[in-house]
């Protein structure tokens, strides 16, 4: 074998370690993704639980909470303001775990967790006023609640 035949093993080798290498880092990537994401969700879900935490450890918070669920209509402007911003965060929550698709195409806990988000005419007048806007952001999330909403409007109808 002389010094070409050499040069081009040499150069063929070198390429298939190369490719090797890229492969590697390509697999590494998409690991490390995926670990981004996962940390992202938890990340997510400690955050919803701890704000549904503080509503229930918040005494003036549970009763607005119990009263807006139950009595919609008798909210102070400033009750309703309130209770809004607190609704908000739990929609856009929602949306993002929705998006991240945390239980890939099991929609049981979902369908559960809308489910007790729409428990009560109140809950279901903040999707009518201001939770569409939001739900309506990811058009398969918006169809999944609207199943929801329609079957317990007709439960309580």
């Amino acid at each position: 074998m002389d010094w070409d035949q050499l040069a081009t093993v040499s150069q063929l080798l070198t390429g298939v370690a190369t490719l090797a290498v890229a492969g590697f880092l390509s697999s590494q990537l998409r690991i490390q993704h995926r670990d981004s994401e996962r940390d992202f969700a938890f990340a997510n879900e400690t955050k919803q639980q701890d704000l549904v935490a503080s509503y229930y450890s918040d005494e003036s918070a549970a009763n607005l909470l119990w009263k807006a669920y139950n009595a919609y209509e008798s909210l102070s402007p400033m009750e309703l303001t309130r209770f809004r911003m607190m609704y908000q965060q739990m929609y856009l929550h929602q949306l993002n775990s929705w998006r991240l698709k945390r239980d890939g195409d099991d929609l049981r806990r979902w369908r559960l967790q809308w489910e007790r988000i729409l428990a009560s005419p109140g809950q279901r007048r903040y999707l009518e006023d201001w939770g569409r806007p939001i739900v309506e952001l990811d058009p398969e999330l918006l169809e999944f609640v609207e199943e929801i909403y329609q079957e317990l409007e007709s439960q309580a109808a």
